[in-house]
């Protein structure tokens, strides 16, 4: 069975693009041997909602994989990029893909 990854995309920055966005990461999943789940969306005035579902359906599903567009996805919460980083590592052991580095 493929390991699953999960997307992670702030709207504001998606652009009106969120579904190519999503067809991008989708693509990283499938090229990377990996079952793409889901896209969990922020909001535009985004609190950290989705961020907080996120890591709680990884520890669920027991999946260590997440994907963003860019680390900026991962920037401009009200908790510094580092943070969120390691929140992910520390509490899912989670892997974070970029679809721009590849």
């Amino acid at each position: 069975m493929e390991a699953l990854i999960y997307g992670y995309v702030r709207d504001e920055l998606a652009e009106g693009h969120s579904q190519e966005l999503e067809d991008a990461m989708c693509d990283l999943a499938a090229s990377a041997g990996l079952c793409f789940a889901a896209t969990f969306h922020e909001s535009t005035y985004g609190d950290g909602t989705a961020f907080a579902e996120l890591t709680a359906e990884l520890k669920r599903a027991d999946a260590h994989h997440v994907v963003v567009p860019s680390l900026d996805h991962l920037a401009g919460q009200t908790i510094p990029r580092e943070i969120l980083l390691a929140k992910l590592a520390g509490e899912a052991a989670a892997q974070i893909w970029t679809v721009e580095d590849q």
